[in-house]
């Protein structure tokens, strides 16, 4: 029996947010320019700024989410071709590199 279970790995965020598609409720997101409303089931690429999509996130996948585990299921068993990437790492890092970033 397979179940879903987060992996750590070093990752350039940089490169994660240029192909990253995020999920919300009933569609996505493009991350790099911020595109509405993105049919995650089938979009291969932005239909604004023709980003290629390699990673996905949602943002129902959190920790508070019971059904967690069931929700990266439905995602990955819909676009299976990209990596699911955990969306509350990705905001925490994102945050602290734009604060980083103003402060300086």
């Amino acid at each position: 029996m397979s179940f879903y279970i987060r992996v750590w790995q070093a990752c350039n965020v940089e490169e994660i947010k240029k192909h990253l598609l995020i999920v919300g409720d009933i569609t996505a997101d493009c991350a790099n320019c911020r595109q509405l409303g993105i049919e995650y089931a089938t979009a291969q690429s932005c239909p604004q700024c023709g980003t290629i999509f390699r990673f996905i996130a949602s943002r129902n996948s959190g920790k508070l989410d019971r059904n967690r585990g069931g929700t990266v299921k439905r995602i990955k068993d819909r676009r299976s071709d990209l990596t699911f990437i955990d969306y509350d790492d990705y905001r925490e890092i994102t945050g602290k590199q734009q604060a980083r970033d103003f402060f300086k």
